[in-house]
């Protein structure tokens, strides 16, 4: 680990940074990733700049950086002229697909019709380019097995990109990646297969199987099992069966000051961000209206009269850092 720190990256030993990047990355280490990343993705051919360019667009997209995630995909593929090397490709265009439905559900969820336009016209340029190419990217080969699981992803982050996602597309993600073993691939269609029920209004119930394997398998990614945390604190979904649960549950039993639930606490945090009811109620998978009535409780609580008042309490009294219960 110490090695993993402190070894500046150098040009000499770009296949080493790679490797070395894709580690920070499982680690959460963002910044280190970023630096390492650098070295490799400057080599301008597609036979050995191509891979670290391919983990260039994965860390933009774990550290929210769309964006620069779909930049960095057209820098990779512009490195292929013929369809020669392609089938190595399936892997970077998932994850632009992945950039572009990050945008879509970012500006569906700021009501930004041209921002939704641009985030689709950015996926039509991908397809174009796999078009243009033939399909090989995603036409099974006898050489790279991964293809069929790639394929599923693509596919179900196209169907992410235009609304709403689908469970079953995820599913056939998960099968796909299983069946080659790669638990961390199968842990991201797990997760976003229990975002998508839970986005369609299913029950919680529902989507704690998936969530529940998702953690499981995202042993030692850390930027996705943060995600998944995440969605499971929003969603009020236990990640460890209650025998392993309880001894959490009892350890947590000190409430915060002003006697806030853990709920309360979570609706606290949303609105001293300048969250609506609607958007709390979006963000927990709660109608607007309970998200209303957590506010209403949570004035009383605090002994304040408005939102702005109680962000403020709120912040004098540490409530608002992610280490508080």
């Amino acid at each position: 680990m110490a090695q993993r720190a402190t070894t500046p990256p150098g040009r000499e030993h770009w296949l080493v940074q790679v490797v070395r990047a894709e580690v920070a990355l499982l680690h959460g280490d963002a910044d280190a990733a970023a630096s390492r990343r650098l070295i490799p993705a400057i080599i301008n051919r597609a036979d050995f700049g191509f891979d670290g360019m391919q983990r260039a667009v994965e860390a933009a997209l774990w550290a929210g950086q769309p964006e620069d995630a779909i930049r960095e995909t057209r820098r990779a593929l512009a490195l292929f002229k013929a369809p020669d090397l392609t089938i190595f490709c399936g892997r970077l265009l998932a994850a632009g697909m992945r950039a572009c439905a990050d945008l879509a559900e970012q500006a569906r969820a700021r009501r930004d019709p041209p921002a939704v336009v641009a985030a689709a016209a950015a996926a039509d340029s991908l397809v174009t380019w796999v078009e243009r190419m033939g399909g090989a990217p995603f036409t099974d080969h006898p050489f790279v097995a991964t293809i069929p699981a790639e394929r599923a992803t693509w596919d179900a982050e196209r169907i992410r990109l235009t609304g709403p996602s689908d469970p079953e597309a995820w599913g056939s993600a998960v099968k796909a990646w299983q069946s080659l073993g790669w638990p961390h691939r199968a842990g991201y269609a797990w997760w976003r297969q229990a975002e998508a029920l839970l986005d369609a209004g299913e029950p919680a119930a529902a989507a704690a199987g998936p969530l529940r394997a998702a953690a499981a398998a995202a042993d030692g990614h850390a930027p996705l099992l943060a995600q998944i945390r995440a969605m499971a604190g929003r969603a009020r979904i236990a990640l460890l069966p209650p025998t392993e649960a309880a001894p959490a549950r009892a350890a947590a039993k000190a409430r915060p000051p002003y006697g806030l639930t853990g709920r309360e606490l979570a609706v606290l945090r949303l609105l001293a961000a300048g969250r609506t009811n609607a958007q709390i109620g979006a963000e927990l998978y709660i109608s607007p209206k309970t998200a209303g009535v957590h506010v209403s409780n949570i004035l009383r609580k605090l002994g304040v009269s408005g939102r702005v008042q109680a962000a403020a309490v709120a912040e004098r009294a540490g409530l608002l850092r992610a280490g508080q219960p």
